[in-house]
């Protein structure tokens, strides 16, 4: 079986954290002909924003999404301010990097909570405040809606709703 060309193929960097850097990541990218790369905000903070940036574009990659925002539910209504914020620090970076889209993991229900109306609307304004800042700054989000922490925004001991169509009424409401 034939490989498929570089340029139809993008490393998610979480893949390979254990084994290699982010710098390490971005050279065997270009020194295997991959041309696209997602890296993780961590990995980025680690090695910083404008080193990242000037060693993606020096070897030719494409940042195709940067992981990751999202996490509105994390710390329930009284952090969903703070979660704005930071993802609005997310678009910013992901504009640094020349990144085709911000992927989201919206988040799940809060520990020892099973209010999934509550979360779903916790993600419904955080998205709702987030996507104006987004237009502005011309950057797609990408809700990520079988995430384990989405699918459906529920405790492991609770199945029902599924994520997709959240994903989708969330992009609609917003007027994606």
């Amino acid at each position: 079986m034939t490989p498929p060309p570089g340029d139809r193929l993008s490393i998610n960097t979480a893949t390979l954290r254990e084994q290699w850097r982010l710098d390490e990541i971005i050279a065997g990218c270009a020194r295997h002909g991959i041309l696209g790369i997602a890296p993780w905000r961590d990995q980025v903070a680690a090695l910083g924003l404008r080193q990242t940036s000037r060693l993606i574009r020096d070897a030719g990659l494409t940042v195709t999404g940067y992981c990751r925002g999202g996490w509105f539910t994390a710390q329930g209504r009284a952090g969903l301010s703070d979660a704005v914020d930071d993802n609005r620090r997310a678009i910013d970076e992901a504009c640094e990097l020349g990144a085709r889209c911000l992927v989201m993991v919206v988040g799940g229900i809060p520990e020892h909570c099973r209010d999934i109306a509550g979360a779903r609307a916790l993600v419904e304004e955080g998205l709702a405040r987030l996507l104006p800042y987004a237009r502005a700054a011309r950057m797609p989000v990408a809700i990520e809606p079988l995430h384990r922490c989405t699918r459906p925004i529920v405790p492991a001991s609770i199945r029902s709703p599924r994520p997709t169509p959240c994903a989708i009424a969330w992009a609609t409401a917003s007027g994606s």
